[in-house]
């Protein structure tokens, strides 16, 4: 029986070596991912946290440069140009309808003193396009800021200011 106390005692004691080591691995886990738990988050604030002090800082340096726009003023081009363009497989001609946003009266009075000018800038670009090209939403688009780019640079030229923030396409037909 002492054999058996004795080997009664010796598994005893192997279990409490196996509980022992699986609670010092359960131990060693959850240290593990406290850790981890830990340095993930210090990096999130580090990354997210210092960004964000920049990003208060910079928004409230935007404000400060935000220039108050005036009232929209729309200028309609009297009249719609009508110009005929080359196609791959037959000829189009095209009707544009467009109007110019403005902030100012003086602007306004601008547009329509050199309105000749900025008329006969326009149909010489729209004339240069293809019927190919402003079938698609994407070439119209591209035209329309061509012709912002063109009546800019006019009035640059003439009065030495862009005056015109957008230029509207009011009726555009293509046939």
């Amino acid at each position: 029986m002492a054999e058996d106390d004795k080997d009664l005692d010796a598994e005893n004691g192997e279990q409490e070596n196996e509980e022992a080591s699986g609670g010092s691995k359960k131990m060693m886990f959850i240290i593990i991912a406290a850790v981890l738990l830990i340095g993930g988050g210090a990096a999130a604030f580090f990354f997210m946290g210092g960004d964000s002090d920049e990003q208060a800082e910079s928004e409230v340096s935007e404000e400060e440069v935000v220039v108050e726009k005036g009232p929209a003023i729309y200028i309609g081009v009297p009249n719609a140009i009508t110009a005929n363009l080359p196609g791959a497989k037959k000829n189009r001609t095209v009707q544009i309808k467009m109007s110019f946003l403005v902030r100012s009266d003086e602007a306004k009075q601008s547009i329509k003193q050199h309105m000749p000018q900025l008329k006969n800038d326009m149909l010489m670009l729209i004339s240069q396009q293809t019927a190919d090209e402003l079938k698609l939403p994407e070439g119209r688009q591209k035209l329309q800021e061509a012709a912002l780019t063109t009546v800019q640079k006019t009035l640059t030229d003439l009065v030495g200011d862009p005056t015109i923030e957008k230029v509207l396409f009011v009726s555009f037909v293509m046939q």
